[in-house]
């Protein structure tokens, strides 16, 4: 529907259905939120009936008319259903699967026995009653706020168990921008540690553990290539490069290609051979051997950052870190990594 489509009413705008019919919509602000409900009437007398019902009560208001709406609880049945959806529809990891059953448990703990359905009732979730006293000495708030906004959302778009009105951390509840890890505690591993720990690798995790340090790739793209990655001839003219790890499935859809030294791409050629690598005995692998090599203990999804400081901390410029990382955008490689002025010279990154 165009600008120029749009028609309003006194309660709000109308719209056309699938059968060509005007649906009234509601637009309103209550309790300093927007809310647009539709009131399923196909005429004018009908929607300002509608109208006047919202307007008496906002909170209880239901286009069905008389149909009691029932109190929603945090219990169990509803945690777990949103949880299957998470991982079945979502996709979400089973880390952070199990830590949102946490939150879950710990939420239904200090809602319990209120109605989710937000709103002044004497037994309803209350923005400023229940939920930011609960966050006030709470660890993790960050994580404990998506995990409530995006249970909400789920019961409003998903499930259709309330309203935009009856939810209270609608457009009120923000979750924290968080600060880049890197600002907080270092998690970049030092390069004389990554040489001790591959020396007590077995040399399956050893492959990976280059592969990694040669392209900054992530553990699931040292997976994915494993599995279904191939490698291609370099073309440039770059000092130092033996050819291009392919690497299959990027969240964006199109294979990520990254150039590397002779010792990456014979690592990389190696795995391929094997077509299988397991995440959980990798970072186990690398705990032990942190262990036997006496150092600080460290997980392979450090790599990452660690080539590119690596990289930065020897001259190379945000903007080619930037574009061998896959970054979109070379801000993002300095509100992580560039926390020192980049000489302009640019050596080789690897």
């Amino acid at each position: 529907m165009g600008k120029t489509d749009i028609r309003t009413w006194e309660g709000g705008y109308i719209r056309k259905d699938a059968k060509g019919r005007d649906v009234y919509i509601i637009r309103r602000q209550v309790n300093g939120q927007r809310v647009t409900i539709s009131t399923r009437a196909h005429t004018p007398k009908a929607a300002f009936e509608h109208l006047r019902r919202f307007e008496a009560d906002p909170e209880s208001y239901c286009p069905e008319g008389s149909r009691v709406r029932q109190a929603v609880y945090l219990d169990e049945a509803l945690a777990l259903e949103f949880l299957v959806w998470l991982r079945d529809v979502k996709k979400n990891s089973r880390e952070w699967l199990e830590k949102q059953k946490r939150y879950l448990a710990w939420w239904a703990d200090q809602l319990k026995g209120l109605d989710l359905r937000g709103g002044s009732g004497p037994r309803r979730v209350s923005l400023t009653e229940h939920i930011l006293p609960a966050l006030e000495r709470a660890p993790n708030r960050t994580h404990r706020i998506a995990v409530l906004k995006a249970f909400y959302s789920w019961m409003r778009k998903e499930k259709h168990l309330l309203n935009a009105n009856e939810d209270p951390t609608f457009q009120t509840l923000v979750v924290p921008q968080a600060r880049p890890e890197q600002w907080k505690r270092t998690k970049v591993i030092p390069r004389e540690h990554y040489l001790l720990v591959r020396e007590h690798l077995a040399p399956h995790w050893r492959d990976g553990m280059d592969v990694q340090a040669g392209t900054g790739w992530h553990v699931t793209e040292v997976i994915r290539f494993a599995k279904a990655g191939s490698i291609e001839p370099y073309r440039g003219e770059a000092e130092g490069i033996a050819g291009v790890l392919v690497c299959p499935q990027t969240k964006s859809g199109e294979p990520l290609r990254t150039a590397v030294s002779a010792e990456a791409l014979e690592a990389g050629k190696r795995l391929l051979e094997r077509g299988t690598f397991g995440r959980e005995k990798y970072g186990m692998a690398i705990n032990a051997a942190c262990k036997v090599a006496g150092i600080p203990p460290f997980t392979p999804g450090r790599f990452r950052h660690s080539v590119a400081t690596w990289a930065i901390e020897k001259g190379a410029a945000p903007a080619n870190v930037a574009a061998f990382l896959n970054h979109k955008s070379a801000s993002t490689t300095r509100r992580f990594y560039a926390t020192h002025a980049v000489p302009t010279k640019v050596p080789t990154l690897i």
